[in-house]
C-alpha cells in the first residue's frame, strides 16, 4: 500500500473513531489501520490466532482481549464452542449523531481498504419487529465464509438508548443479520 493512502486511511480512522470532539475518548491502536485490517482477515482461517491476548471463558464461548487493537481499549477475539471465531470492535455513545457518524467513517474506512473485490449490503436491522439500526455487510468470493459488518444499533433494552456500533470481522454465520 503506498505511504499517502496508508496515512489518508489513518486519518480516516482516527476520525471514525472520535466522531466528533465530544467523543474525544476513544483512539486509534495501531500505526496503520489499513495494514492491520488486511493483517486480522488473513488471521481468519486460524481463529484469529495471533491477536489472542488474555481469556475469560464462559460456557459457550471464549472472549480474548485483542493483542492488537484497531481501537484502542474496544476489540476483541470471540470463540464460540463450535470454532467459529471473531475479532470485534465496539463503542457504545447515548449521542444519535457521534454513533451516525462513526458508522459513516467506518464504511468509508473499510471501503477504502478493502477495494474493489469486495461486495457490500446494506440493510436494516430488526428484532420482535422493532427497528435497531442498519448494518452494512462486505463480503469476497476470495475470502469465502468471511464477512466484515459496520453496524450502528440501539440493543433492545439498553440504558440510557446507548447507540452501538460494530466492527465485527468473522464467519458468515455469526455476523449479525437481520431478523
Amino acid at each position: 500500500m503506498n505511504l499517502i493512502r496508508s496515512k489518508s486511511m489513518s486519518l480516516g480512522l482516527a476520525v471514525v473513531l472520535t466522531g466528533c470532539a465530544s467523543d474525544s475518548r476513544l483512539s486509534l491502536g495501531v500505526s496503520d489501520p489499513c495494514d492491520s485490517l488486511q493483517s486480522i482477515i488473513a488471521d481468519f482461517d486460524t481463529g484469529f490466532a495471533s491477536y489472542r491476548g488474555a481469556r475469560n471463558d464462559f460456557d459457550s464461548f471464549t472472549l480474548f482481549r485483542a493483542k492488537e487493537e484497531l481501537v484502542k481499549g474496544h476489540c476483541e477475539v470471540w470463540l464460540w464452542a463450535g470454532g467459529d471465531s471473531a475479532y470485534v470492535c465496539s463503542a457504545n455513545t447515548p449521542v444519535e449523531e457521534v454513533a451516525e457518524q462513526r458508522y459513516q467513517n467506518s464504511l468509508a474506512f473499510v471501503e477504502g481498504c478493502m477495494g474493489s473485490g469486495w461486495q457490500q449490503e446494506t440493510e436494516s436491522r430488526e428484532r420482535d419487529g422493532k427497528y435497531l439500526g442498519e448494518a452494512t455487510r462486505f463480503t469476497s468470493a476470495s475470502q469465502p465464509g468471511l464477512v466484515i459488518s459496520v453496524q450502528n444499533i440501539t440493543p433492545p433494552g439498553s440504558y440510557r438508548n446507548l447507540r452501538s456500533n460494530y466492527l465485527f470481522i468473522g464467519s458468515t454465520g455469526r455476523s449479525p443479520k437481520p431478523e
